[in-house]
This record gives C-alpha cells, sequence and structure tokens, in this order.
C-alpha cells in the first residue's frame, strides 16, 4: 500500500515485540484518560471518542512509521494515521450501541459461543478499521499528490 517491498522476518522480530509493549501500555492510557472523560455529566459520552481519537491517531501514526523501519516518511503516513483514527474512535461509538447487547444477548441465546461470535465480530471490526483507515489515508496522500491542471482561463 505504501510502495515497499516486504521488509523483516525473524530478525525483526524485536521490532514486534516493541511494538507488542506499546499497544499494552496505549491500551492502558486511552483506558485511564477515558474513565473519568465519560463519567463526567456534561457531553462526556461523547467527549470521551474525541480522546480516544486524540490518542490513537499519534499510536497509529508510530505505529505505521515504526513497523515500516522509517522507510515511509511522517507527512505521507499522516493521513492513514488520521482516517484510521477517526474510524476507530467511531468504532467505539457503534460498539456502545450493538455490541454491548449482542454480546449479552447471543450469550442468553447460544450459550458461551454466542459471546465468542460477538467478541470475534468485534476483532474483526478492529482488523477492517485498521486495514480501511490505512488505504483510505493512502489514496487521500496519493490523490493529494498528484498534479491535474485545472482548466485554462482566457484573460
Amino acid at each position: 500500500m505504501f510502495g515497499q517491498d516486504r521488509y523483516g522476518g525473524w530478525r525483526d522480530l524485536w521490532r514486534l515485540l516493541a511494538w507488542i509493549v506499546v499497544l499494552g501500555a496505549v491500551v492502558v492510557a486511552e483506558s485511564l484518560a477515558e474513565r473519568p472523560v465519560s463519567s463526567a455529566a456534561a457531553g462526556g459520552g461523547w467527549l470521551a471518542p474525541l480522546v480516544t481519537v486524540g490518542i490513537m491517531t499519534p499510536f497509529f501514526w508510530w505505529t505505521m512509521h515504526f513497523l515500516l523501519a522509517g522507510r515511509v516518511s511522517w507527512r505521507t503516513l499522516l493521513p492513514s494515521a488520521l482516517v484510521t483514527g477517526v474510524f476507530y474512535g467511531s468504532l467505539g461509538i457503534f460498539s456502545k450501541f450493538y455490541f454491548s447487547g449482542t454480546i449479552t444477548s447471543d450469550s442468553k441465546t447460544y450459550g458461551t459461543i454466542g459471546a465468542i461470535f460477538g467478541i470475534m465480530t468485534w476483532f474483526i471490526a478492529i482488523g477492517a478499521v485498521i486495514i480501511l483507515g490505512a488505504v483510505a489515508g493512502a489514496v487521500w496522500e496519493d490523490r493529494k499528490n498528484q498534479h491535474v491542471p485545472g482548466p485554462k482561463t482566457r484573460p
């Protein structure tokens, strides 16, 4: 998607392990930052997704740069990070309305496997958010960099 050849292998296993540690820290930080905002009386429910976007967008930006081993510039990756962060925050809003009730009702209807199906659906949604966010951002960046001459006007 970013025009890079395959890179990595066993020699870059440390990169994946470091990313997993940072992911854990970011998820904990996002949870701790969102909790007081969510419990705020006036508008906390709608402010929490903005906090999520504000924390996760830099994480996605850093993730792409780090996992691509710095071969793509920060500026090129910014649109993908922004779109992915917004998609992630939107999934958070959608999850509050859909997945909470779905997991509970599926658990009552189908037992443990119903809850697992609901959680697996959420994991698929997270994967879609990450992939679609990166692709949409790359297309945005690609279209922005194309120089399309406008119509010529006569004096």
